[in-house]
């Protein structure tokens, strides 16, 4: 039973029952129900979310993680590129004289949205930000690759250039004075005009001969022209060497061995076609084309100044790089 209404009486000062119709009755359950109904909404709103809401705090915490490892992941990358573009554009492409790499190169991007299907259930606004922070991040990613790649390039030309250098032909074979010339002149022996295509040096019987460059041991024998001689291919360089007439060839000098610069590879002497001791000495390309030794001697760079050089390098410990 529902508890009666009552009114106050103002005649006789007294409160009196109040008979409610059906329908005062149904409204007055209806306007309880809807309080009922309001209450029961704000408070589950309070411990629920909806769906819209549901997916922005799903966005935005996609959105937390991604921002917040691109930050991480820039840190380093940037760091580790600006340092490598430093070296390649200011030093190394200088240095070893090649083009520096295009910033047309440097600066390729990715594609567009269809890129990262990933991100295709987000609304544009959102979907737009992941798209462009993951688009910038594959971009640097891509311009550390390229420049990796062209640090290794250069770590080779390097490389290449450190050997090519110690294998030309920079030093004197001999301590002696050139007594003949490269180019054209008369045979001593055969008597005819015909190409000399290296230097001949004043050497006594028995003077050591040294190799002018590193490189290996191609021949070792003898012919008419040249007597007892021995050959030296200095591949990075692209240059051989001929060091002919000689007297003696030691027992370790054979094809295939390694040779550095400075060492002995025989003694001078007046085999094959000479008139007096002496040593003749070859400079020439891989495809046999002889070039003249002059231009590839260090200035008045004896054998034993280079040994001397080298000594004092391995004795200074002052250092400058």
């Amino acid at each position: 039973m529902s508890s009666p209404l009552f009114r106050y009486d103002s005649e006789t000062c007294t409160y009196v029952p109040v008979e409610l119709s059906h329908s005062r009755y149904v409204v007055r359950v209806v306007l309880a129900g809807l309080v009922i109904g309001m209450a029961s909404l704000f408070a589950l709103d309070q411990v629920a979310s909806t769906p819209e809401e549901l997916a922005l705090e799903n966005e935005n915490e996609v959105l937390r993680t991604q921002l917040a490892d691109v930050d991480s992941r820039l840190d380093l990358l940037v760091g580790d590129l600006s340092e490598l573009k430093e070296h390649d554009a200011e030093l190394y492409r200088t240095l070893f004289a090649v083009d520096v790499m295009s910033s047309d190169v440097l600066q390729v991007g990715t594609g567009g949205t269809e890129a990262y299907p990933e991100f295709g259930g987000f609304r544009s606004e959102t979907r737009r930000l992941l798209v462009s922070t993951a688009s910038r991040l594959d971009q640097v990613e891509r311009q550390l690759s390229l420049q990796n790649e062209s640090y290794r390039e250069l770590s080779t030309l390097a490389s290449e250039y450190d050997k090519r250098l110690a294998e030309m032909p920079a030093i004197l074979p001999v301590n002696g004075p050139i007594t003949s010339g490269f180019g054209m002149r008369t045979h001593p022996v055969l008597k005819v005009k015909r190409l000399h295509g290296g230097l001949d040096f004043n050497a006594p019987r028995g003077t050591p001969v040294h190799a002018t460059g590193d490189g290996v041991i191609v021949r070792v024998g003898t012919s008419a022209g040249y007597g007892r001689f021995v050959k030296i291919r200095h591949e990075t360089a692209g240059l051989t060497t001929v060091y002919g007439h000689l007297s003696r060839v030691p027992r370790e000098i054979r094809p295939g061995i390694s040779i550095g610069r400075g060492d002995v590879i025989g003694f001078s002497g007046d085999t094959g076609l000479a008139n007096a001791p002496h040593l003749h000495y070859e400079v020439q390309d891989l495809e046999g084309r002889s070039l003249n030794p002059i231009y590839f001697f260090a200035p008045s760079m004896t054998p034993d100044e280079y040994e001397r050089l080298v000594k004092l390098a391995e004795s200074t410990t002052l250092m400058f790089d």
